[in-house]
């Protein structure tokens, strides 16, 4: 592999639950924030989109657990990014103690315009400095197509100013913590080792929204509408 970008983090108190192991939120936060390390590495992080212009943004997350870690252990995480027809990102992720495997993740993202919210063809020039990595950790890309069945509601909520990120959007971690809410409670959320948030419409302040429950086998899914905008915002996927 080429550009492979290692970082290590500690597990904070915020990312562990009742059990005292590490959230499925706390994984997805150490790997989010590995994500944003390496983009500024190149020079399209956070910090940049002032200067650049244009920014990444996230379509789904996909997580499978091996193991937990618990509080103030040391992981390592290691992060590299391949490119498809120039237009989207696929960036995988290990997670490690030591040397055990914990988890590992792959995300899938476009490029936009930060101001118009255009999505950008990704130029040769950007994915040279990212280089364009072949490993990947799943036999397929996955399937992100979604559509809303005819379930009664479980949850509903209206965004509140904690919810908003950087982007002035719900975070996409949040969408988690609202899903959680529309599980039935003899569902635990952390107990699940099998994860993906798949995005299709931001979600905005004072948006009210609704979150329709159902279990398939041994799948939990999760989808989150937006009923200010009419729009079907995303689904979790829960096993």
């Amino acid at each position: 592999m080429e550009n492979v970008f290692t970082c290590t983090q500690k597990v904070s108190v915020s990312d562990i639950g009742q059990d005292y192991l590490i959230t499925n939120k706390g994984l997805l936060r150490m790997l989010q924030e590995a994500a944003n390390l390496a983009s500024s590495q190149v020079g399209i992080g956070i910090n940049n989109i002032k200067e650049t212009g244009i920014t990444w943004l996230l379509l789904y997350w996909r997580l499978k657990v091996n193991k937990r870690v618990r509080y103030n252990d040391t992981v390592t995480i290691k992060t590299w990014a391949y490119f498809s027809k120039k237009i989207y990102s696929i960036r995988c992720f290990e997670l490690y103690l030591n040397d055990e495997l914990l988890a590992y993740a792959d995300s899938k993202w476009v490029l936009v315009d930060a101001v118009k919210h255009s999505i950008l063809k990704i130029s040769d020039e950007l994915i040279n400095s990212y280089g364009n990595n072949t490993k990947s950790l799943f036999e397929s890309e996955l399937n992100d197509k979604i559509k809303l069945p005819e379930l009664n509601a479980t949850y509903n909520y209206t965004t509140m100013k904690r919810d908003l990120d950087v982007n002035h959007h719900v975070n996409n971690l949040s969408f988690l913590d609202i899903a959680t809410e529309a599980l039935p409670d003899d569902v635990i959320g952390n107990s699940f080792s099998d994860v993906s948030i798949i995005y299709k419409k931001e979600i905005n302040y004072k948006d009210n929204i609704s979150c329709f429950y159902e279990k398939d086998n041994d799948t939990h899914t999760v989808y989150i509408f937006n009923n200010t905008t009419n729009t079907l915002s995303g689904a979790i996927h829960l096993k």
